[in-house]
């Protein structure tokens, strides 16, 4: 698996420009501070439902979530619940965190203060006013990488229904991952449980339940699913399997990045 991996990225080392001179136009390269240019990237971020990375100031461990909507009319964004669990406990005690995540190939992060907590079918979200200012080091030869295009497959069965799921990673994370499924037969939403997993990387099967935080239609004219979500169960060995797997992906694209 990994050497076709890095066959693909090989392959992405002359990249099509993707430019938007919206978001070019700005002083400061690297941050983007103009509301009505935050407010569209975080509805594209949104959109494209990638697993963030969430940072307690204080507290060395990384916790994971997602952007689950972006209200625009309000001026909020609303985050999903941290995993690990205990991160919810530290971030109820600081109402503030550092989200760091990647869009079109490139690493971005921003802060939110004034956190409120909120409850939904018993799964608790995060509430907080828009960012002032994301830092998004913008390059306009920088190619969009999707991890759908590496086919890795998924399985399992969900709990509520009884019925198998399959479909293939778009988006991969230690914590967790997305699932791009052909159609919804299983009814997945939020808050199910998809036990007996499985997906193949680097010649290893990981075995694991997976808890699904969020269920979006690619459009409003496919049957396709984006399914979000966090792995549970996971052994030690896969663990450090999919830790492996993931920094020799890391590693590529900085390479890919510096040629």
């Amino acid at each position: 698996m990994l050497s076709k991996l890095k066959h693909f990225f090989s392959k992405a080392s002359v990249p099509t420009p993707e430019v938007d001179d919206d978001l070019l136009a700005f002083e400061n390269p690297n941050f983007i501070t103009d509301p009505d240019k935050i407010a569209r990237l975080l509805g594209e971020i949104e959109n494209s439902s990638p697993l963030c990375s969430i940072q307690i100031e204080g507290f060395a461990e990384d916790f994971s979530s997602s952007i689950l909507s972006v209200k625009l009319d309000k001026n909020s964004i609303i985050l999903d619940e941290l995993m690990p669990k205990h991160g919810n406990d530290l971030l109820l005690r600081s109402r503030a965190l550092k989200l760091s995540t990647f869009h079109k190939g490139i690493h971005l992060s921003f802060n939110l203060a004034n956190i409120e907590i909120g409850h939904s079918r018993g799964i608790n979200y995060y509430k907080a006013p828009l960012p002032d200012r994301v830092f998004y080091p913008q390059r306009r030869r920088s190619p969009r990488l999707e991890i759908s295009a590496i086919d890795i497959p998924f399985s399992g069965v969900v709990q509520r229904t009884g019925i198998s799921i399959g479909g293939y990673l778009f988006d991969l994370s230690r914590g967790g991952a997305g699932v791009s499924v052909p159609v919804n037969r299983a009814r997945v939403q939020r808050g199910d449980v998809i036990k007996n997993c499985q997906i193949n990387f680097d010649d290893y099967v990981m075995d694991f339940d997976f808890a699904v935080r969020f269920v979006k239609p690619v459009s409003a004219t496919s049957p396709k699913v984006q399914i979000g979500g966090f792995f549970e169960g996971l052994s030690a060995r896969s663990q450090s399997k999919l830790s492996y797997f993931i920094t020799s992906l890391e590693r590529v694209e900085i390479r890919k990045q510096k040629a």
